[in-house]
């Protein structure tokens, strides 16, 4: 156990150092909390550390809630998946006539990221003060058209899931952030969890994003009021209460919830390797040969997950379906080093981390 511990304490060894922003680990199987620790500090200043009930900005994590939220008033008869964008929104452009919200659940509409229509650069997050859902709609419908065809392509951007929480929205006659409370996190009893829009809720115990500029941290408060591609803030304690749902029909029923684990198509049938709000191959493909061999080991290759980073935060969950398991790892400090080439200036990522967590815990 002791070596166990050791050697995750080893994936984190970066973080567990003095004036260090940190991380929350949470591992589960089988609904049940198998390990949780918790490094380094949510307030620099203060020195207060990171624990279970910490607030996180969730990022594009988010993106599985309100996915949730439009499967929820799907079942309720409220909506329907093939509706078209123009039905909710009739002042859009010919050219988003054939959009539908499975094309924005899946990434498949044509739509192009909002970032760019406020600043024309797409790493400018950390400077959109007060941007909310209402300016991206107005930025959108004033566009010449979309990047491509509806339905012939993946291209994972924001705008289509900041469109679908405006949809809970209309559809439900309350803010999308009074939706997800009502209808998901005081039913589950998330009690520390909030979208922060508008309105700016109070946030939980929040671990301060911080950015490592020159060898020093700066702090880095969260400027945008979006709600639906992100906006969530959550704690470890709280994911934990949402992961046990995601195994039961406590929201939706199985059928339903089956269409989020389970990916989208382009128009010709190829796989986009994303459901509604969970990207479903995680993973290098693998031969048929590797596939078996794997399989003859017990592991676990059906599993969806998703990672979400804004300039300081950087999460990242991944559920194994089968073995029902789950790893969460959630940071407030970046810039993370990229997926591929040098680590350069920055710090491994929490899939990184999650994926050699999980290899520790439960072996390939």
């Amino acid at each position: 156990m002791a070596k166990r511990d050791g050697r995750i304490d080893s994936v984190f060894a970066d973080m567990n150092v003095p004036q260090h922003p940190g991380a929350a680990l949470l591992v589960i199987d089988h609904d049940e909390i198998v390990y949780s620790k918790c490094y380094g500090l949510a307030d620099l200043g203060t020195q207060r550390p990171i624990t279970t009930d910490t607030s996180f900005y969730l990022a594009s994590i988010s993106k599985q809630f309100t996915a949730m939220a439009i499967m929820m008033l799907a079942e309720r008869g409220k909506l329907n998946f093939d509706d078209h964008l123009p039905t909710y929104f009739p002042r859009f452009p010919a050219w988003a006539s054939e959009i539908t919200l499975r094309h924005m659940l899946h990434h498949t509409s044509g739509l192009p990221d909002y970032l760019p229509f406020f600043k024309g650069d797409e790493f400018v997050a950390r400077d959109m003060n007060g941007i909310t859902n209402e300016d991206v709609l107005q930025r959108a419908m004033n566009l010449p058209g979309l990047e491509f065809p509806v339905g012939s392509q993946f291209d994972y951007r924001g705008t289509s899931y900041v469109l679908l929480a405006m949809i809970v929205a209309i559809v439900s006659g309350q803010s999308f952030a009074d939706f997800l409370k009502a209808n998901v996190f005081n039913p589950l009893g998330m009690k520390n969890s909030v979208a922060y829009d508008a309105s700016r809720p109070a946030r939980h115990k929040l671990a301060h994003g911080y950015w490592k500029e020159k060898d020093q941290f700066e702090r880095w408060d969260y400027p945008m009021l979006t709600v639906g591609d992100g906006g969530l803030f959550s704690t470890l304690d709280d994911l934990f209460l949402w992961d046990q749902a995601l195994n039961t029909e406590r929201l939706v029923s199985k059928a339903t919830l089956e269409l989020a684990f389970t990916s989208g198509m382009t128009n010709d049938r190829t796989q986009v390797g994303y459901g509604f709000g969970w990207h479903t191959n995680v993973f290098p493909l693998l031969s048929t040969a590797e596939r078996e061999q794997l399989l003859a080991l017990g592991a676990d290759l059906r599993h969806v997950a998703h990672g979400g980073g804004c300039v300081a935060y950087y999460n990242y969950m991944i559920r194994f379906l089968n073995t029902r398991r789950t790893v969460i790892v959630l940071m407030n400090g970046g810039p993370i080093a990229p997926a591929k080439g040098p680590l350069g200036t920055g710090i491994p990522g929490p899939r990184v981390r999650a994926h050699q967590v999980a290899e520790i815990l439960f072996g390939r």
